[in-house]
Parts: C-alpha cells; sequence; structure tokens
C-alpha cells in the first residue's frame, strides 16, 4: 500500500473502532474509551461519525452530534504520521456539508487551551473562542476553550 493513495471520507461503525482507539491513544493525553465511541455511535438519528480512510487503513475520524439548527463536533484526531496532510481538513469540510444540508447554523467544539495547533486549524477554519470551561480536561487538569462557528445557509439550496 503507497502513501500515495487517495484518501476517501466513509461513514464510521463499530467495525472500525480498534484503528479509531489507536489513533486516540496517539493523539489525547487523556484519551475517549471504547464505551463512549460505541455510545457516540448508539445514536444514529443525531450521531455523525466519519473516518478518513488511505486504502483499508484509517487515518483519521470524526465524531459530531447533529440537531435541528446545532452541531457539536466531539472528537477530531489524525493519525500522528499523516497529519499536515489535510486529513482533518477533508473530514471537517464532509461535516460542514452535512451540517448545512441539514439546516445546521451553529456548530460548537471544545478544545485544550494549550492545543495550539488544533486551535489555529479551527481559527483558519472560521472558529471563534467564545468561553472557558474551567479544568474541563483531566490527565492532565487544563481548560477547554469552547469555539463556535457560524454557518451561512447553503446557497446551493
Amino acid at each position: 500500500m503507497s502513501g500515495n493513495e487517495e484518501i476517501r471520507i466513509a461513514p464510521l461503525t463499530i467495525a472500525h473502532l480498534d484503528q479509531v482507539l489507536a489513533i486516540e491513544r496517539a493523539s489525547f493525553s487523556d484519551p475517549w474509551t471504547r464505551g463512549m465511541f460505541v455510545s457516540e455511535l448508539s445514536v444514529p438519528e443525531t450521531g455523525f461519525a466519519r473516518a478518513a480512510m488511505r486504502g483499508d487503513r484509517m487515518v483519521g475520524y470524526l465524531f459530531a452530534i447533529l440537531i435541528p439548527e446545532e452541531a457539536h463536533l466531539g472528537n477530531l484526531a489524525v493519525d500522528p504520521n499523516e497529519r499536515r496532510r489535510g486529513v482533518a481538513q477533508l473530514l471537517l469540510a464532509v461535516l460542514l456539508t452535512e451540517a448545512r444540508r441539514q439546516g445546521v447554523t451553529r456548530l460548537t467544539l471544545e478544545v485544550r487551551e494549550s492545543n495550539q495547533a488544533a486551535r489555529k486549524f479551527y481559527c483558519h477554519n472560521g472558529f471563534i473562542d467564545i468561553a472557558i470551561r474551567k479544568n474541563y480536561y483531566r490527565s492532565p487538569v487544563e481548560d477547554a476553550i469552547v469555539m463556535y462557528r457560524g454557518l451561512p445557509e447553503d446557497p446551493s439550496g
């Protein structure tokens, strides 16, 4: 398998969880558990989970909740060996397209205060800081920055 294979975005299922957990553990000091991911996948009516695949290997994933007019990005991670190659951008673009399709007008997320790379990525994608959640993260304990992005209506209808 070549590292030059095109990335495709696919619905994420329980069958992907071993790959999700490997990326999660490599990405976060306080990773989500298998049970947390199973819980996210158990609400198909509001859940939105996508995998970025290079061949049959997952290189990134995204979990969000979409409810009328609002979406919350709960988790987005990219394999450390695949970072800075547009994987997160592809995943976010798919979420934004689906959110607009469902009539979402605002998207929120939390990010560690110290995660400058993620904060810069989200700022570049139109998010702004709107609040601080004190001691939101553990391992280590750290504040979360709540970020917000309004979504204009899709002009294509």
